[in-house]
């Protein structure tokens, strides 16, 4: 296989020979106009024919979909999910390496290529893909499985998609258990259970306070689950303030950032006691107990007359 570029999301999902090449090879070498044939994902006696097309940047959005079975949240992705190769497709205009669609109802489903799809959305580029209507259901399962080895989806996107296969399992009259989930795709049940758990208790708002969604791994969604479980409203009105924090905007790298913020939202030391500021003026404060919910009135007196004095003890006599 030649080299990979910055450019270059290839891989190998079916090694299967092509004309005496790797599936890798023959898509390398197609060129705009090209015609190729590959055998089905599905099915290796099944023949497929492609046709090598670039969609111009601005009609990315309205030609293009990300077909349901794919396994990234799109809605996740952003210009640090595809940093690796985002600067290469600036300069070259255009994704080396092209995408694999199924064209029906006059849309192409993007099959294999989401990542370099959102990054030609980001750079200006154009993109380019290799597409068929010879494709179906079973190929574009297989080909959403194979293109997660490049770079793999978050735990989160996995349960997502663990979750989508125990629905399925369920339809069929089974339990949709995690050994049941695990044995159709091939990882142990407590994998199985931990992404579906993060999936289920973990709202897409926290995700997109990290760099990546990525970095949102099983010990992170642990801590994170637990925290949640543990103080519900205290860790909602810190995930409020996560944005203002100073670690937000200083330079570090994707990691030590994605700690500091696990860190901040389940560590409850000397926050537990904390008060939300409800109404501050220059002569009255009302704030709220982050831990208990107890709101406190602190009003000035040089504003608390006699008249004022006695309509607040009218009105919270009425709580008695």
């Amino acid at each position: 296989m030649a080299k990979k570029r910055k450019n270059d999301t290839r891989l190998d999902p079916f090694a299967s020979p092509v004309e005496g090449s790797s599936l890798d090879d023959l898509l390398d070498q197609a060129k705009v106009g090209d015609v190729i044939t590959m055998p089905a994902p599905s099915d290796p006696n099944r023949t497929i024919t492609l046709t090598c097309h670039v969609i111009k940047h601005k009609d990315i959005e309205l030609k293009t979909k990300v077909y349901g079975q794919n396994r990234r949240e799109q809605s996740l992705l952003n210009e640090r999910s595809v940093a690796d190769i985002l600067p290469a497709i600036k300069n070259d205009k255009r994704n080396l390496h092209p995408a694999l669609c199924w064209q029906k109802d006059n849309i192409h489903w993007v099959l294999s290529g989401s990542r370099r799809r959102k990054a030609c959305s980001l750079a200006g580029a154009d993109y380019v893909v290799l597409t068929s209507n010879d494709f179906n259901e079973n190929d574009a399962k297989l080909l959403a499985v194979s293109s997660d080895q490049y770079i793999a989806p978050s735990l989160w996107e996995l349960g997502q998609a663990y979750a989508g296969t125990k629905l399925k399992l369920q339809e069929q009259g089974k339990k949709g258990s995690f050994r049941e989930i695990a044995a159709i795709e091939g990882v142990s049940h407590t994998a199985i259970a931990d992404a579906i758990k993060a999936y289920e208790q973990i709202p897409k708002n926290v995700l997109n306070l990290y760099p990546t969604a990525n970095h949102v791994g099983r010990e992170a969604a642990k801590k994170i689950i637990e925290a949640i479980q543990q103080e519900p409203e205290l860790f909602q009105q810190m995930l409020k303030e996560v944005p203002s924090q100073p670690f937000m905007e200083e330079q570090m790298s994707d990691e030590k950032r994605s700690l500091m913020i696990t860190k901040y939202l389940t560590t409850f030391e000397d926050k537990s006691h904390r008060n939300e500021s409800l109404l501050e003026s220059d002569f009255v404060k009302v704030q709220r107990s982050l831990k208990s919910g107890d709101v406190t009135i602190k009003i000035d007196n040089r504003v608390l007359t006699d008249k004022r004095l006695e309509q607040l003890q009218k009105i919270l006599s009425n709580y008695n």
